[in-house]
């Protein structure tokens, strides 16, 4: 049953609000339109993401 807790908590917390769902897809088209800016802080995000999900997997 704790298994499935945690699961759970991982799932929601890894959910996006709508807002940082909308500053994601700006930062992307920016990136796309060629703006390195906004191309280092999509990777900054990518890296972020998946170094939470290797420290999430590193638990179980």
């Amino acid at each position: 049953m704790k298994r499935y807790l945690i699961l759970a908590v991982l799932a929601l917390s890894a959910c996006d609000s709508p807002a940082e769902i909308e500053a994601s897809r700006k930062l992307d088209a920016a990136c796309m339109e060629g703006n390195i800016e906004a191309c280092a802080a999509v990777q900054r995000r990518v890296d972020s993401r998946n170094q939470t999900l290797a420290t999430s997997a590193a638990g179980f």
